[in-house]
């Protein structure tokens, strides 16, 4: 059998660890601060694209539109 990765997966309990709880904060505070616009920034409709490159491109170009509607908000929120 081969092992790939080291990462420890936390199992559930009625008293999480120390660790458990930093990485659950750590996860909270990115997701609020990327939810300062509730908004996947892709018009709603049926994409075709010839190539999975072409898909990347509109999702990526998608993923920088909402991080900038996120970065605005907070900014004018100020």
């Amino acid at each position: 059998m081969r092992t790939v990765g080291s990462r420890v997966q936390y199992r559930i309990s009625a008293q999480p660890s120390g660790t458990a709880l930093k990485s659950a904060a750590g996860l909270q505070e990115v997701a609020l601060a990327l939810a300062a616009v509730a908004t996947t920034a892709i018009p709603v409709g049926v994409y075709r694209f010839a190539t999975h490159a072409q898909a990347n491109a509109h999702a990526e170009a998608a993923q920088a539109r909402a991080i900038a509607a996120n970065v605005r908000k907070r900014t004018l929120a100020r």
